[in-house]
């Protein structure tokens, strides 16, 4: 096994249930590759900016009322949630014993997150955002990590990502070998570890078997594999639910078409970790 290269972690946090999530996620993970925790708030100056127009009105959920958005409100809010974000970081870290960080950053989410995180070798975030049409599929954050160009992982309430079987789709590339070695990077003492083999060759199993077995080394992980040559992400999704595994690591750049891998990670409710070539 190569050294680790993972020495930090990003977590974008907002006080939502997914980003907690993420927080614990990226917590357990910092532990497991002994890394930097460095959690990140965003002030969204696009909801500044609203609250400053003349029509803007806040709807209160819960009495369906209505009231005036003040700007000077929202700051104060703002700052409130920066604090409970700072405090989140500071009780996953310290129970944990990790080194930490906190920043503040104002302006676009997506923006100053995607400019934030490349300090670290991974982001991890929320698969969704705080609005409830955001529930079902990516929200525009994640969307945006995805299409950049650093190690990200994405995350929902109720999910672990640290523990529990892991799952790697391999097809031969040099994406999906450092998909593999990632993995097991990640992999505890008795882990188990679901290879996902989509390469349609007839000897696809036995050279990512092979693969596998340099890379492990004698270390004591149970290794299941699967031979399902598909195409299609919505049936790579329906196997990996029937496999009912963990962690999904995928290799950017892996030999599977690019819209096969968005429609897989659309369709799953796993976290998902995309490897890039750059970092890992």
């Amino acid at each position: 096994m190569t050294h680790r290269i993972i020495h930090s972690i990003a977590v974008a946090i907002d006080c939502s249930p997914h980003s907690k999530a993420s927080l614990e996620a990226a917590a357990e993970m910092a532990v497991r590759l002994k890394a930097e925790l460095i959690g990140i708030f965003v002030e969204d100056i696009d909801l500044l900016h609203m609250a400053g127009l003349p029509f803007a009105e806040e709807i209160r959920l819960y009495s369906a009322t209505t009231g005036k958005l003040d700007t000077a409100q929202l700051e104060r809010l703002l700052r409130l949630q920066a604090q409970q974000a700072s405090e989140m970081l500071r009780l996953s870290a310290e129970s944990r014993t990790l080194h930490h960080t906190f920043r503040v950053l104002r302006g676009m989410v997506p923006e100053q997150l995607m400019l934030a995180a490349p300090e670290a070798d991974m982001l991890v975030l929320g698969r969704s955002g705080r609005s409830p049409s955001c529930r079902k599929g990516l929200g525009s954050t994640a969307r945006a990590a995805l299409e950049g160009t650093m190690n990200v992982m994405l995350m929902r309430p109720g999910v672990t990502a640290a523990e529990g079987p892991l799952l790697v789709l391999c097809d031969g590339s040099e994406a999906s070998k450092r998909a593999l070695r990632t993995a097991l990077e990640i992999a505890g003492p008795k882990s188990t570890l679901n290879l996902l083999v989509t390469d349609p060759a007839p000897d696809a199993v036995e050279r990512c078997k092979e693969e596998t077995n340099s890379l492990l080394n004698g270390r004591a992980i149970e290794v299941e594999y699967y031979h399902l040559p598909f195409t299609e992400g919505k049936q790579l999704a329906t196997f990996i639910k029937m496999i009912d595994s963990g962690l999904l690591v995928i290799g950017e750049g892996m030999n599977l078409p690019a819209e096969t891998l968005r429609e897989l990670i659309d369709n799953i409710d796993y976290p998902v970790l995309m490897v890039r070539g750059e970092k890992l």
